[in-house]
């Protein structure tokens, strides 16, 4: 069995906090992780816009404790309190993490805009957030990122063909099997997509059932598989955070089933790319997470040849 842990940070806190704290639990644990961090600034708080959209946002907030999970300061971020900036208020932490050999990668560069108003800030909008996240990775590390994934796995035709323009190893947006190419109408895309298999815990906590550490633990262990590649989405504020301890279970467990863990780039490293199947990006909804996300859809077997123009 295979574990590629991908380590997704949203906000201030969850960079200057919660991924020091992942970084020495994952130190201690002897396995490995790919970090992908917001570049820009966090306006967490402008997303109290999904409560009055979507009314399964409220009940997620409730159902996850995301106030006392993230603090006021986080919540409000952007609102009545300012945005604090992500990657350049805790740079020397991402420093860390590449000099403890965890892979580093672009999650984004204002993951609230992204996640709720991608379709609305057009082609000219996402090229702007990817070069600006970009440019701010370089400024950071001093090298250019060669991985993106997509704030709530959410992505679009624009966003696909601006991220094929950069020339990446690979991406992770989206919610799927197995690593693919991604089409979408008559649009294929060349970077391979390597996606999030199993959900998250956020997506999970406080569901019926899942009340306690040891049955969430549980939950996980029914899901992750023998034989495959299993790519489990974590967060700095979640994992790094509250449920600390409920991670590293799951990992101590994954260690005595004999599971290997590995960084997505050594994934994309071995791919090829022109074996790997095509497969329709869709719009779908998922247990425990409002709003759409971006999923695998079924293999392209006879595709039409508008496709490969």
């Amino acid at each position: 069995m295979r574990v590629a842990l991908k380590v997704d940070v949203d906000t201030h806190q969850g960079l200057g906090q919660g991924a020091p704290r992942l970084m020495r639990a994952l130190l201690d644990e002897g396995v490995t992780a790919s970090f992908y961090v917001a570049m820009g600034p966090d306006n967490s708080g402008r997303a109290i816009v999904r409560v009055l959209k979507n009314p399964g946002f409220l009940a997620k907030m409730r159902r996850t404790g995301a106030v006392s999970m993230y603090g006021w300061r986080t919540v409000l971020s952007g609102t009545i309190l300012p945005a604090r900036p992500i990657a350049l208020a805790w740079p020397q932490v991402i420093r860390a993490l590449g000099q403890a050999g965890f892979e580093l990668g672009v999650h984004g560069y204002d993951h609230v805009r992204w996640q709720d108003r991608l379709d609305a800030i057009g082609e000219a909008g996402v090229r702007a957030e990817l070069e600006e996240a970009f440019e701010a990775f370089r400024a950071v590390t001093g090298a250019s990122a060669r991985a993106f994934a997509a704030p709530g796995w959410r992505t679009s035709a624009a966003a696909l063909r601006a991220l094929d323009a950069m020339k990446l190893d690979y991406r992770s947006d989206t919610r799927g099997r197995a690593p693919y190419r991604c089409a979408i109408g008559s649009e294929v895309f060349a970077t391979p997509e390597i996606p999030t298999t199993l959900p998250t815990m956020d997506e999970v906590i406080g569901a019926p059932g899942l009340s306690d550490r040891e049955s969430v633990v549980r939950h996980y262990l029914e899901r992750f598989v023998d034989g495959a590649l299993n790519v489990h989405t974590i967060h700095a504020e979640t994992e790094g955070m509250g449920e600390l301890e409920t991670f590293v279970a799951i990992v101590r467990a994954l260690k005595a089933r004999g599971a290997r863990f590995v960084q997505l780039r050594e994934v994309a490293a071995e791919l090829d790319r022109a074996a790997l199947p095509l497969c329709e990006v869709r719009r779908a909804t998922l247990a425990g997470r409002a709003g759409w996300i971006s999923a695998q859809g079924d293999a392209i077997t006879r595709a039409p040849a508008a496709l490969f123009a």
